[in-house]
């Protein structure tokens, strides 16, 4: 074979390996535009939670605030339903806080702020999973979800009801938020092809304690 014809060989061969290694970079990017961007959540719910904890009620309010406040603290037993779920997880919180020496009310409030800042957390992902079928931009798809965690945030009852713990909705609110994330989780990996009963296993164990508050 003349040099000539060996040279051509070798160039048409790495121009047919060019457009491999494009299409194996374009994958990877694709790849990682796909991932939930969890730290972009947790940032969200951060944010959220600095703006009720800044707006906290520094004690009781109207309605069943006081018995929610109390029965939190001493892990007592509300009027019916009972509210077990919600007690417990107060009462854990409140023991997590006391070395900090604050008031009952201003832990159990603190309480209800967490629950739903964490809550607008798993929000901004279900949102982003959401804006996925409009948009291929993460860009997009990130503002998307930070005006919807906004919005959810500052809406009158939202906002009232995680500055002071007058019920338990913050609670409801952070199931349902959970289990929304759970759900879009599980039909993505069943759309890949993988079955995750961990997953199913979660899911159910999250809706059976929820019946709980």
């Amino acid at each position: 074979m003349s040099p000539d014809v060996s040279k051509r060989s070798r160039t048409r061969s790495k121009e047919n390996e060019a457009p491999e290694h494009g299409v194996s970079s374009s994958n990877v990017t694709r790849e990682s535009d796909s991932e939930p961007p969890y730290i972009v959540a947790l940032i969200a719910g951060l944010a959220v939670f600095v703006l009720y904890a800044t707006t906290l009620a520094p004690t009781t309010a109207f309605w069943d605030t006081s018995e929610y406040i109390a029965t939190g603290e001493i892990m007592g037993i509300p009027h019916p339903p009972g509210n077990p779920l919600f007690v417990v997880l107060a009462r854990a919180w409140s023991i997590l806080l006391s070395p900090l020496g604050l008031a009952a009310a201003v832990k159990i409030n603190l309480f209800s702020s967490f629950m739903s800042a964490a809550a607008h957390a798993f929000w901004f992902l279900v949102v982003h999973h959401i804006l996925r079928h409009f948009s291929e931009k993460r860009s997009v798809r990130l503002v998307g979800a930070t005006a919807a965690v906004l919005v959810s945030a500052t809406a009158f009852t939202v906002w009232n009801q995680s500055n002071v713990n007058e019920k338990v909705y913050t609670v409801s609110l952070l199931t349902i938020a959970l289990l929304s994330w759970l759900i879009v989780r599980w039909q993505e990996n069943l759309g890949q092809g993988k079955e995750d009963d961990n997953l199913l296993i979660l899911m159910v164990f999250v809706l059976a304690l929820s019946v709980g508050n």
